[in-house]
């Protein structure tokens, strides 16, 4: 097992990381429950592999909530809170996330709100989460004009990742994972290009037990990040590379179409497009970035999704600052923040996107 310290805002919280890790669970949280009631929400995808699990545990109540991004949404919120009313909580309670990227949004969020704020505990379950979505502390929820648009930042006190639950991930779900790590290793690829280039290829290939150096190294990296910029006024805006287009396409297809994950791939190949117009990265380096992504293609098809009905999400990205998005683009060991791109010239990238084959190669793009 590998336990990390993870420090944002001055507060500390230890990620453990390791196979095998969800049979000591209490073990584990025991420091930071101390003594307090735990409470568990996961959803009904999660639920019969560890949710009731965790919760049988620990002692805890379990809620299952409905999965899918389209149930990232205030009335889940309000079921969290109700469910805790229904079971006499009180400040002191602990909710504990047993899922991925949506739950522990979710989850956080509505630990965040009810009560004014009560702490909670993220146990991720799909590669993603693990990598990305349970910590940092950014957590919230959808609205129809864009994601993640309603939240707060609320860390968890610990987080617990057993990697033995990637075996029960489809390829789908470990591939839109990967396209967290790529992107974690384009921000410092001093630290995670060596790491990405000998594990990507055995676990988009449906081996995830090679995925523990990927997850050790990207919580290192985030880890990193947060501790130097908690609420994003400045270095964690490195984190959002890929997401400005990638929160356009999900909210123009209701949240339905694309995993997280598929969405923020098709967001680094415009960035790295667009970086290389920008002489931030030369053809050679932008391929080389470009072939990691293809490794974890198929991608939803943007064929049938226009540009007029994506440019209103990205538009409303709650990035948006003075009347404009910047973008975080790629460049020769590291990222550039806060670039500003045109309408016109994001329109014209996100047209040669759709000529690209959703299965790659994407050489054509540059």
């Amino acid at each position: 097992m590998t336990t990390l310290t993870l420090v944002t805002a001055g507060e500390s919280a230890p990620y453990h990381i390791g196979e095998g890790l969800l049979g000591g669970v209490a073990g584990l949280l025991g420091p930071v429950l101390g003594g307090r009631r735990a409470f568990v929400v996961t959803d009904t995808t999660v639920g019969p592999l560890y949710g009731a699990n965790v919760a049988e545990r620990l002692g805890a109540p379990c809620l299952e909530l409905p999965a899918g991004e389209e149930h990232k949404r205030w009335p889940s919120v309000e079921r969290i809170a109700r469910w805790l009313l229904g079971h006499e909580a009180e400040r002191s309670a602990m909710l504990v996330a047993v899922g991925g990227g949506v739950v522990t949004d979710l989850v956080g969020f509505a630990a965040a709100v009810t009560f004014r704020g009560i702490g909670w505990a993220a146990i991720p379950t799909t590669l993603l989460a693990m990598v990305d979505a349970a910590l940092g502390g950014k957590t919230g929820i959808d609205l129809d004009e864009g994601k993640n648009l309603i939240g707060a930042f609320w860390p968890p006190r610990a987080i617990v990742a057993d990697t033995l639950a990637l075996a029960t991930l489809d390829q789908r779900q470990l591939h839109a994972g990967l396209a967290e790590v790529v992107k974690a290793a384009m921000i410092a690829p001093s630290s995670l290009e060596h790491v990405l280039d000998s594990h990507l290829a055995p676990v988009a290939g449906g081996d995830p037990l090679q995925a523990l150096e990927l997850v050790v190294g990207c919580a290192r990296v985030k880890g990193d990040v947060v501790a130097l910029d908690a609420r994003e006024a400045g270095p964690r805006q490195a984190l959002n590379l890929g997401h400005t287009l990638a929160h356009g396409l999900e909210g123009a297809t209701a949240y339905a179409r694309f995993l997280h994950g598929e969405a923020v791939a098709w967001g680094l190949l415009a960035e790295l497009r667009l970086a290389r117009d920008r002489g931030l990265l030369s053809t050679a380096e932008a391929l080389a970035w470009a072939d990691r992504i293809h490794a974890i293609a198929p991608l939803p098809s943007l064929a049938a999704l226009s540009w007029r009905d994506v440019a209103p999400y990205v538009a409303r990205d709650k990035k948006r600052e003075g009347g404009r998005v910047g973008w975080v683009l790629p460049r020769l060991g590291g990222v550039v923040l806060d670039v500003p791109v045109s309408g016109v010239e994001a329109a014209t990238v996100y047209a040669e996107l759709q000529a690209l084959p959703p299965e790659g190669p994407f050489s054509a793009l540059f």
